[in-house]
């Protein structure tokens, strides 16, 4: 493969483009389609000149040394003045003063000077002031923190560049961001960037940052264009973090240790939807050319993305399984865990299981007690989806009859609407009647008076018996959701505890089987005891128990906590679903009061503004 640069002077296409050396019309036609699916991303770069200006003085040798491409992709460092230059990365701000926080007093400044027409800013007014400011520069500012930009939460773009800072700590308060301009500071590693999915232009080069921590730029679904050049970037493979944007169409990462001879290929064959690399085009040959070169290693990544993904989807999963498992309040009975922390930490336990007989016993008494966690599991998980079966029931059924109340308020209102449009237009008759006729006329006047009056009466009853039959029918309404919730509460009650109960007896199956196990060893116990034949064997026998005055309190004490754990299981499940119960039914109550509430406030506004309305429109006749 062999790349050289060229300048593309045709039409309004950014000035540097990247090409193979053979091309031919086929070639000149998709580089043309291709310049026009991605002019938008490259127009966003076009307006901020200071950045492009930026750029593009990162590859002149008389600034800043940069890459001198070759065949095959290959370069080599130009020569210029990188050593006696400042430290890449380090802001320039600083040669204007010392580091500061955004303070008010910076950030209204910078408002005064780009937004004249605001007020100024002070301590009252400032967060209805900022809440509304689209774009603002802090430019040169010697900033090291951005203290005060949670104030401007609907900025859309900000340039902070030249500045002193050291982190992006507060970024992630401005969620409208489309265009961020970090660029030509002390930046080391990137926090709450991410947080921005709106960011279409992310410039980010002259930092110190050394890593793209996966995940930091991982949401940005709409990010267009992304500047590195000038940083510490030192390992490729942090560049493939950005393969999931599939909105990047421009990378920048000149002047790294990263951008060695063979970095453009790399780049190219891991990012296949880019169109342009360091603001040169890209065609799509240059593209297949890099992946024939490194297929390799793209495949390589793949199979890790891949890897990725499926572990992700299954933690997915089990994290939804423990989800719906705490929702059904048997977490973790079907794993062995309760039992597990009956024996956690036992070393009096753990001494009796080393004796001849003890290993058989506990793997008898852990396939049974585990068995009837199980069945209590399994019990849950069905007895949790006949709840949430009838709990939609229930949703559906204030459903049906919320969309019934509506469907008969919207048809009274637009009666309502139609008879208050017949009064009105009634009344401006009678409004237009009386005054063409300038009182010359007594007994037409008097009639006039008379109909007035009528129109007057028939719009005060009209409005009162409108509104007393929607207040009606939403009375009848929340009476018959009354009813439904106390049907859902009987019916829901009773599932719960005809599970509480089906868990009780299982429960009181593992403590008979405790009990069967504590016996068992309190047996086995003795007898080892009992058949020790020298007295030495007795006392390392008793030493087992330190603590403990005889072997049979030590014995009961292992059985108690057991039965304790136990009991504290099944109280935790009992306590979990009446909350369950009385939660659901509060959460129904308390929406359907809320609605209730609305309506009826909807319903007399609705009222008073007809009769103002009304009031308006009819004239106001007198004898």
């Amino acid at each position: 493969m062999s790349f050289t640069w060229a300048i593309d002077t045709k039409g309004d296409e950014l000035g540097k483009v990247f090409r193979g050396e053979e091309s031919d019309g086929s070639e000149a036609e998709d580089d043309e389609k291709a310049v026009k699916s991605q002019l938008h991303a490259m127009k966003l770069c076009q307006e901020s000149s200071g950045l492009m200006a930026t750029v593009s003085t990162l590859r002149l040798p008389g600034k800043r040394g940069g890459l001198e491409w070759g065949p095959g992709g290959e370069g080599r460092r130009k020569e210029g003045k990188d050593e006696e230059e400042e430290e890449v990365g380090v802001s320039r701000g600083r040669e204007w003063g010392q580091m500061a926080p955004l303070s008010l007093a910076v950030l209204g400044e910078a408002l005064g000077d780009q937004h004249p027409q605001l007020p100024p800013l002070t301590h009252a007014n400032a967060k209805e002031i900022c809440a509304h400011v689209p774009t603002l520069s802090l430019q040169f500012r010697g900033l090291g923190s951005l203290e005060l930009v949670w104030l401007l939460e609907r900025l859309t773009r900000l340039e902070v560049s030249n500045n002193c800072l050291t982190s992006t700590a507060g970024i992630d308060r401005l969620p409208a961001l489309t265009w961020l301009d970090l660029s030509f500071n002390q930046i080391k590693r990137l926090v709450g960037v991410g947080a921005l999915r709106r960011l279409e232009v992310l410039a980010l080069h002259n930092n110190q940052l050394e890593r793209l921590e996966k995940g930091a730029l991982q949401h940005l679904d709409r990010l267009q264009v992304l500047t590195l050049a000038n940083n510490r970037l030192t390992d490729l493979s942090d560049v493939w973090t950005l393969r999931h944007l599939d909105s990047l169409a421009s990378l920048s990462l000149a002047n790294n240790p990263i951008s060695s001879q063979h970095y453009p290929a790399l780049v190219l064959a891991h990012l296949p939807r880019l169109a342009y690399l360091d603001h040169r085009r890209v065609t799509p040959q240059d593209h297949a050319n890099a992946l024939e070169l490194h297929r390799a290693e793209v495949e390589v990544v793949e199979a890790d993305e891949e890897r990725v993904r499926l572990e992700e989807e299954a933690e997915k999963e089990r994290r939804r399984s423990r989800e719906a498992h705490a929702r059904a309040g048997v977490l973790a009975l079907d794993d062995g865990s309760l039992l597990a922390r009956m024996f956690r930490g036992d070393k009096d336990m753990g001494v009796l299981l080393q004796l001849p007989g003890a290993h058989a016993l506990m793997s008898k008494y852990q396939e049974h007690f585990n068995a009837v966690c199980r069945q209590v599991f399994k019990a849950g998980l069905q007895h949790e989806e006949q709840r949430q079966t009838e709990l939609r029931l229930l949703r559906e059924a204030l459903r049906e009859a919320r969309t019934r109340a509506d469907h008969h308020a919207r048809e009274a209102v637009r009666e309502l609407e139609a008879e208050v449009g017949t009064v009105a237009t009634a009344g401006r008759e009678l409004q237009q009647a009386e005054e063409a006729s300038l009182g010359d006329d007594q007994e037409a006047h008097t009639g006039r008076v008379a109909e007035a009056a009528v129109l007057h009466e028939k719009i005060d009853t009209l409005l009162n018996t409108t509104s007393y039959d929607l207040l009606t029918a939403e009375v009848t309404l929340a009476d018959q959701i009354k009813d439904v919730v106390a049907r859902a509460r009987e019916e829901l009650g009773s599932l719960v505890g005809g599970f509480l109960e089906e868990a009780a007896t299982e429960f009181q199956e593992g403590r008979r089987l405790a009990y069967s196990f504590y016996c068992r060893l309190r047996e086995l116990s003795t007898k080892v005891a009992d058949e020790c034949p020298s007295v030495e064997e007795q006392e390392r026998t008793a030493r087992v128990f330190e603590g403990s005055d005889t072997l049979q309190a030590a014995l009961a004490g292992i059985h108690d906590r057991h039965l304790d754990l136990i009991d504290a299981r099944e109280a935790d499940l009992r306590k979990h679903l009446q909350h369950w119960l009385a939660d659901t039914l509060k959460q129904i109550q308390e929406e359907e009061w809320a609605r209730h509430r609305a309506r009826v406030e909807e319903i007399t506004t609705l009222t008073a503004r007809q009769r103002q309305l009304l009031s308006e429109a009819l004239p106001v006749l007198h004898e």
